[in-house]
């Protein structure tokens, strides 16, 4: 028994190569190219030549009215169909009389009859998207031609008026005399005349059509239908006919030549559209007869022209799609980007129109879509019924001078409404929405215009759509419907908008219908991650302020409103503090390094006096200094360290203690200068961005002995520190001169350093806002104190320990700033004083080497930071555009603890002088900073 699967296998193979050999020949016949043509050009030449294997016996004639020929006749004149441009007959009408352009001798209109053309794309299944390429294909044309409509001709139906382009021109028979070589046949009844032309014509043309015009002439009575294939059934097209120079005939019918797919043709202009379409002519200027378009579901007519309805008496019925942009409507100014339009013109006098009604009737239960206007009617009485959506970008539904009515069943109508003159009404009777675009300021003429009476039924809603050039301010007004007579349902009429923080309330009087906007006082309150400035905008919103339009507009239509309003914030200024807090930290580290490693066991080597060696003389050393002067001994003091630093060889004893040799004592007055520089990060907390700064500064100073243990001085420098703001919040540069005393005194192991400055900040910041940047200048004052104290510890072998305590002051006083170049949104920054006192307590440990003279020591430290005070205060601005609204940003958190740390290494020699290097770093929950530093100081 045969398996299933073993049936199955071979029918598979099967399928298979049937679909391979359909692509194949898909790919084939799409192969339309020139070359393909000109082959076809060759071949049709050929076949002309030896016309046996390819004469036909078949072709239609035209034998006149009531003869069963096939053929259509009108008033006894036979139908033809030309393939040709619309631009040639945009005067024509059913019935226009008119004449084929040139001389009868050098040319011709091709024509096709019996609805030949039309059978054949139907019979073809040709869809609008190759109906240009095959009916240029089965009527012998390049598919480059510019054609764009189907004209179809009444001809009188005899051989003086219309010919077979066969060496036998009969039309009422099969002709007798084929190809090239043939000789002519004059049928019976054709004048000389005719004749004649006609000879001259085919010579003519046979010359050309080969040569320059590059057409494939069969000579056999039938089309040459290229692309296809070689054999007969694959070349033969359509009987054809032609109409030679200067011959009267009448206009019959025009159709777009995609609209051709959709009607019967032969003048009738009723269309069913069941697929794709650009363009659509219908009425008395373009069909005699007809009275209804219907575009089905699933159908779309998009580009090209639109719907174009020359007379009254037609009725629309969209189940599709009508979209797009679309051009100017068979010529006619002012008719591009016009979705559908009924021009509402009669018949022209003399024409061959049918009776037709009076209204122009549109059922719209699809989508009409367009740029301009969807709707629009230029006379006549006009209905639109509508249960799907008409949406214009410049109207909805406009109509003329008619009694016109609007009703809706259901559905949406987008778009200004004006129906024009006349008694007109507005009808909504099924769940439908009017949608409207207002200018939120209130300038917007009413969207419903020459509408005499207008009744909204209970569920008949209204969705309004506000652009952001500004903003809905409670009590704010707008017309919706000018003059005429409203009704509403007693439940009055439901208002949606864009807006999410306004509400709408409807009311109708004698002047139309008008809505007003109630905005919620506390709607960016409680949507902003800052309340503070939430509330700043509720306020500043609430009445009109011309200022704050485009800036609140902006943030009424953001998607992401808390997102777009934390751009303006004073995110700089809200770090300024901090920044400065850290820049004075920097500065303070670099002064008290200038005197931490200078510092002998039992005193400071800096404050010794004139004539004692290295070290200096400590306040628990003077009551030896005047023992030893009394008794005339010298003033030497041995140094305990040098016995313990390695390499250094015990001296031989000198009076009361081990002493060193002698070498050059430091002078009373010291030199010291620091460069620094370093960088910081801080993460983002309240209001308050986080950000990635940069420093680098100088410090310098000058000190003198003023008594055995106390140094006096006077200190300066330069700083500038940069920050750049995640999340694009801006940045700031801060730069700074601080200048102020210093004291320093020595009391054994204990030693104290003080140091009080002030510094002038000039600070500017960068904010970027939305497609702006807001800047600023400003300046800051610094007061900073600061003092540390030490109690120093020596183990012997060089090492010591010393724990400290340090205590800082910065009190800084930022003056009112005032941004420039973000209009509305430059911020008035108040004037504020901070202040910050912190305290460390720590550990520092060094190891100090002797190289005869020079001695080199690295250190370790750390500690405990505390801060005391608030180095992240609010900030108070307001808006330029609302002055009287200000609003306080936060600073973030304060990190009340973090960790001191560093290392670093010093060298110094004879005489005081010593160079020193440094890193230092400070670490927090939301802010860290670490910087280097390298000193130089000179005794003199």
């Amino acid at each position: 028994m045969t398996t299933p699967r073993v049936v199955l296998r071979p029918v598979t193979v099967l399928i298979l190569c049937l679909c391979l050999v359909a692509a194949l020949g898909r790919t084939a016949r799409a192969n339309d190219s020139a070359a393909a043509y000109d082959a076809a050009v060759l071949e049709a030449k050929a076949h002309a030549a030896d016309p046996g294997p390819w004469s036909v016996s078949n072709l239609k004639v035209i034998t006149g009215p009531g003869s069963g020929d096939g053929n259509a006749y009108v008033d006894g004149k036979v139908v033809a169909a030309t393939f040709t441009k619309s631009s040639y007959y945009t005067s024509a009408y059913p019935g226009l009389s008119m004449t084929v352009y040139g001389q009868p001798a050098s040319s011709a209109s091709w024509v096709t009859v019996g609805g030949e053309l039309k059978s054949y794309l139907t019979s073809q299944g040709v869809t609008f998207a190759d109906v240009k390429l095959e009916t240029s294909r089965v009527l012998g044309m390049s598919q480059t031609n510019s054609n764009d409509a189907v004209v179809e001709l009444l001809v009188s139906p005899d051989v003086n008026t219309i010919q077979r382009p066969t060496k036998d021109p009969s039309v009422a028979g099969q002709p007798t005399s084929l190809g090239s070589a043939a000789t002519f046949v004059r049928p019976a009844g054709m004048t000389d005349a005719a004749y004649g032309n006609f000879v001259a014509y085919y010579n003519s043309w046979e010359a050309a059509a080969y040569g320059s015009s590059n057409f494939p002439w069969t000579q056999l009575g039938y089309t040459y239908r290229w692309g296809l294939g070689p054999t007969l059934g694959d070349i033969r097209g359509l009987s054809e006919f032609i109409i030679l120079g200067g011959t009267r005939y009448t206009v019959y019918a025009v159709y777009s030549l995609g609209s051709y797919l959709y009607t019967s043709g032969s003048g009738s202009g009723d269309f069913r559209v069941t697929g794709a379409l650009d363009t659509l002519w219908a009425g008395r200027q373009f069909q005699p007869r007809g009275d209804s378009v219907v575009i089905e579901a699933g159908a779309t007519v998009s580009g090209g022209q639109g719907l174009l309805i020359s007379s009254p008496g037609y009725t629309v019925s969209n189940a599709g799609t009508i979209t797009g942009t679309t051009a100017a409507k068979y010529g006619l100014g002012g008719t591009a980007d016009v979705a559908v339009l009924f021009l509402g013109r009669e018949a022209a006098t003399g024409s061959l129109a049918e009776p037709y009604g009076r209204a122009n009737t549109l059922y719209n239960a699809g989508n009409i879509d367009s740029p301009g206007t969807a709707v629009m009617a230029l006379a006549g009485d006009t209905v639109v019924v509508n249960s799907g959506t008409i949406t214009g970008g410049q109207a909805a539904v406009v109509t003329g001078d008619g009694a016109d009515r609007l009703e809706l069943r259901g559905g949406t109508v987008s778009g200004r409404v004006d129906l024009g003159g006349g008694q007109d009404s507005l009808v909504a009777t099924g769940p439908s929405s009017l949608a409207f675009a207002l200018a939120p300021q209130g300038t917007s003429a009413a969207p419903v215009q020459n509408v005499e009476s207008v009744s909204l039924g209970p569920q008949t809603s209204l969705a309004l759509t506000f652009d952001p050039s500004g903003y809905v301010a409670t009590g704010q007004r707008y017309a919706i419907v000018s003059g005429g007579s409203v009704a509403l349902a007693d439940a009055g009429l439901a208002v949606t908008s864009n807006l999410p923080m306004v509400r709408f309330t409807a009311a109708a009087d004698t002047s139309g219908l008008a809505v007003t906007g109630w905005r919620d006082p506390g709607w960016y309150a409680r949507s902003l991650a800052s309340p503070s400035l939430g509330a700043a905008l509720d306020a500043a919103a609430a009445t009109v302020r011309p200022g704050m339009e485009g800036l609140i507009g902006f943030l009424d239509h953001s998607p992401d409103a808390a997102g777009a309003a934390s751009r303006l914030l004073p995110g700089p200024q809200t770090r300024s503090m901090a920044l400065a807090v850290d820049g004075a930290s920097a500065f303070t580290a670099a002064f008290a390094e200038r005197l931490a490693g200078l510092r002998g066991s039992t005193g400071a080597a800096g404050l010794a006096a004139p004539g004692f060696y290295g070290h200096g003389a400590g306040l628990g050393d003077l009551e030896a200094l005047g023992r030893l002067a009394l008794a005339g001994q010298p003033a030497a003091l041995a140094e305990p360290w040098r016995a313990a630093v390695p390499g250094s060889a015990p001296a031989a004893p000198m009076g009361d203690g081990p002493g060193l040799a002698e070498t050059a004592a430091q002078g009373p007055v010291e030199a010291f200068a620091t460069l620094y520089g370093g960088q910081g990060q801080g993460v983002s907390s309240g209001d308050a961005p986080g950000y990635a700064s940069s420093s680098a500064g100088a410090m310098g100073g000058l000190g003198i002995r003023a008594l055995p243990g106390l140094r006096l001085g006077l200190v300066g420098g330069y700083a500038w520190t940069g920050a750049d703001y995640f999340t694009g919040r801006g940045r700031s540069d801060d730069q700074v001169w601080r200048a102020g005393a210093y004291a320093a005194v020595d009391a054994g192991p204990w030693t104290l350093d003080a140091l009080a400055a002030y510094g002038w900040h000039t600070a500017r910041s960068s904010r970027p806002v939305w497609d702006s940047v807001a800047e600023s200048t400003g300046t800051m004052g610094e007061w900073l104190g600061f003092a540390r104290a030490a109690r120093r510890f020596d183990f012997g072998n060089g090492l010591a320990a010393e724990p400290f305590a340090v205590g800082q002051f910065v009190s800084l006083r930022r003056d009112a700033a005032t941004e420039s170049g973000a209009g509305a949104a430059n911020l008035l920054v108040a004037a504020d004083t901070s202040l910050s006192l912190t305290s460390v307590a720590g550990l520092r440990l060094e190891k100090t080497f002797a190289f005869g003279a020079w001695r080199l020591t690295p250190e370790v430290f750390g500690g405990w930071k505390h801060e005391y005070g608030d180095p992240a205060p609010s900030v108070t601005a307001a808006l330029a555009g609302a002055p009287d609204a200000p609003f306080a940003a936060s600073g973030g958190a304060v990190d009340r603890d973090q960790a001191r740390f560093g290392a670093g290494l010093k060298l110094w020699g004879t005489g005081g002088a010593a160079v020193a290097a440094r890193f230092d770093g400070t670490a927090g929950g939301t802010r860290s900073s670490y910087g280097l530093s390298l000193g130089l100081r000179l005794g003199f």
